[in-house]
């Protein structure tokens, strides 16, 4: 990756960089605190002088040429861009009442590589907390889960085949190459123990040659059909950890917000569809409590979905595939609970994913994805 721009930008990753920075703008502070969580960006939440369209605190995102949390990585600050672009696109294009909305961008300064949008709230939680720790209802769970599918179907269905936003967002390639790589660059390496994934060895997991030989037809035709979409338009990090739940007074919901943004690209809606449905499984197979929530919000998001937008077989099939990539790449690699379970959920998703690319119809409608085939 490169980074993207040859002129000298400002130095914003420090909170007195960035008090100097917005001191001559609308902007201009009291003081600049730091926000923990994501590792790409350096993000604070700004306290204003002057209210700004009401608002007296704000987010800053600054995107350097480098991952903050691992500055020999490089990254180019060109998915600023695109994050800006399909944030100010996908409000303009919800309804002003959504209550799974974005939050508004008040500024982009592409020269510092900066934006300015509203601050979800200091007592706001991601929904992948949200579910383990505040024990919400049934039926709270299940509202959450037909708006998150209504906000999915009205994103994907307002981007399929409209070659304007195609036109735009195909110029962020790195995007496509980070996401076919996280997923299916690593698939193979994850199983065989060429990637080192301590969870998964001594003894290191046993995968049939045969299952092995189809998960290689699997990373390619994956990895061609991510690198080379073009009828869809995908927020491309579609996952609960990037949905911040807003309650009112009373505990009740009040707003939730899809935030990161900077994957924004053309791309498969299965793929965008099995990631969130594999991370929402994680919820029910690693935390006992959340089983029944999870669930009830796994099987609302596919029923509100569908109803809104209908995904062909094939779609269905890469969803399925690909929460079963999610569980095994994903799954062994982040901290979700001890070595037999995380081989156990391994192993799962390896049969999903080899079962579902052969898949027909009829054993489509009985997997995890079946809502989406009910029509």
């Amino acid at each position: 990756m490169t980074t993207g721009t040859t002129t000298q930008q400002p130095d914003l990753t420090t909170e007195d960089s960035v008090l100097e920075y917005l001191s001559a703008t609308p902007f201009a502070s009291t003081s600049v605190n730091t926000l923990s969580g994501g590792g790409a960006n350096y993000t604070y939440r700004i306290h204003l002088i002057t209210p700004y369209e009401g608002n007296l605190k704000l987010v800053l995102k600054h995107a350097a040429p480098y991952v903050k949390s691992i500055p020999t990585l490089a990254f180019d600050v060109n998915r600023q861009l695109y994050e800006a672009e399909a944030m100010k696109r996908v409000k303009a294009m919800l309804p002003r009442d959504a209550i799974v909305t974005v939050p508004t961008v008040h500024l982009h300064d592409k020269e510092a590589n900066v934006m300015i949008m509203d601050d979800c709230g200091e007592d706001t939680i991601h929904l992948k907390e949200f579910m383990q720790v505040a024990d919400p209802s049934v039926e709270l769970s299940s509202k959450i889960g037909t708006l998150i599918g209504e906000f999915a179907g009205r994103l994907h269905a307002w981007g399929k085949n409209n070659t304007e936003v195609y036109d735009y967002f195909e110029g962020n390639q790195q995007a496509k190459r980070i996401s076919s790589w996280a997923y299916y660059g690593r698939l193979l390496g994850t199983l065989t123990g060429e990637g080192h994934v301590p969870k998964l060895a001594d003894p290191q997991l046993e995968v049939r040659k045969e299952d092995l030989e189809v998960l290689g037809q699997v990373v390619q035709d994956m990895t061609q059909a991510m690198l080379s979409a073009r009828d869809a338009f995908v927020m491309g990090d579609f996952w609960p950890g990037n949905m911040v739940v807003s309650l009112d007074e009373n505990k009740d919901l009040k707003r939730i917000y899809v935030v990161d943004w900077e994957l924004a690209k053309p791309g498969l809606l299965g793929v965008e569809i099995g990631q969130f449905c594999a991370e929402v499984h994680f919820l029910r197979r690693f935390i006992p409590k959340c089983q029944n929530t999870a669930s009830a919000l796994l099987a609302n998001f596919l029923k509100r979905y569908a109803q809104i937008i209908t995904l062909s077989e094939e779609e269905c099939k890469r969803a399925i595939v690909h929460c079963g990539t999610h569980m095994v790449v994903i799954g062994s690699t982040v901290d979700w609970g001890e070595k037999e379970i995380t081989r156990e959920v391994a192993m799962e998703g390896v049969d999903l994913i080899v079962r579902g690319y052969t898949a027909d119809e009829s054993w489509l409608k009985g997997s995890l994805v079946g809502p989406l085939l009910s029509k």
